[in-house]
Parts: structure tokens; sequence; C-alpha cells
């Protein structure tokens, strides 16, 4: 082997396969210290907004070009909560979440001087939850599948099997915290078991 091809294979920094295709976002996990303990700041989003009008979420969004993960999570966060960055104190990134169209970087950080402000054009209310609901809580969970549909195009004849060739279901666990009215669920849910995990 030349001592290029050595070197490329030595020095190569691991990424994932198939990034290039998955929509890349950052969220914060805001951090409340209270008489009560810890507490998470959560959103509802906008009645207005097209994508997931009025589920419950993290502050966060899409990342940016020439933007870092840890960036986009800290604007969106002031963006969404009318926060200074000088309010949120990051601890660092958390599990990261995969799949197949998504790539999440969740921040833990603890924000000061939050009065429960948001933009109304993002948010149609804030709440906290307990830091221990999580901790404590055992999600329900429910799979689905997800059945494989190929274009019209795909080349079936070079296929072992053909028309007939025995797709593998994609499946996916979804899970659910339901705190007094709230129904927390989906990949927020995903975020906060995991970090349930790391802070138990």
């Amino acid at each position: 082997m030349s001592p290029e091809l050595i070197k490329r294979l030595t020095e190569h920094q691991p990424s994932l396969i198939g990034l290039e295709q998955c929509r890349q976002a950052a969220v914060l996990i805001p951090l409340l210290e209270t008489p009560d303990g810890v507490q998470i700041v959560l959103e509802q989003r906008s009645p207005k907004l097209k994508h997931q009008p009025r589920d419950i979420c993290l502050p966060g969004g899409a990342i940016e070009a020439g933007e870092t993960p840890r960036q986009a999570a800290v604007r969106e966060a002031c963006e969404e909560l009318l926060l200074r960055p000088e309010q949120i104190q990051v601890f660092g990134l958390m599990d990261v979440l995969h799949t197949n169209t998504l790539m999440l970087y969740p921040y833990a950080a603890k924000l000061t001087d939050y009065d429960m402000t948001y933009s109304t054009a993002e948010v149609e209310r804030v709440f906290c939850v307990p830091l221990s609901f999580f901790q404590t809580q055992k999600p329900e969970q429910y799979r689905i599948t997800l059945p494989v549909h190929p274009p019209e195009d795909f080349p079936l004849s070079r296929i072992v099997g053909g028309k007939q060739y025995q797709w593998r279901e994609r499946r996916e666990d979804i899970i659910f915290y339901q705190y007094q009215d709230w129904t927390i669920w989906g990949i927020t849910a995903k975020i906060l078991q995991a970090f349930a995990r790391i802070t138990r």
C-alpha cells in the first residue's frame, strides 16, 4: 500500500454514512433552578406553524450555514424564549438523536433571570416540568412499522427476488409522557428520556 493511502486511513475521522441526506437541527434542554428543584422549560408550538402545530417541543431548529449545532441551539432558544445569550449557560452536548432523515443535537443549559417569556410568532405557551418527573416516570411505548415503497423506476430486475423481494419493515418505537394535561411525545420525548438517563 502507498504511504498516501495508509495516511488517509490512519488519519480519517469517522462520520455517519448518509449524514448529507439528513436534516440537521439542534435543541436546547433549558433548565431552571427553583425552590421545588430543577425544572425543564417546554414549549407548545404555535397553531400558526405549518409543521406540528400545538405539539410540545424543546426550543430549537435547523442549523444554518456556517453555524455550529451549539450556536444554533442558543440562537433558536433566544428567538423563541426571548432570551439574551448571556442568560444561557450551556453545559454540553447530550446524546444525539439520529433517524433516516434527521440528526438532532441536544444541549443542556441553565437559564438565568428567565420570566417565562416567549415569541408568539412561534410559541403558543411555555410551561415547566420537574426533571424528577422524567427521571422517575416510565413512558408509554408504541411500535409503528413503516412500509417500503420503491419508486417505479427502481431496478428490481437487478436484485435477487425482483418484485417478490422481501423488504424488511422499518420499525420505530414512539414514546409518550403524560404530565398533567400535557402530552409529550415523539422526538421530544426521546430526547428527554435519554436526558433523564444521564441525570438519574
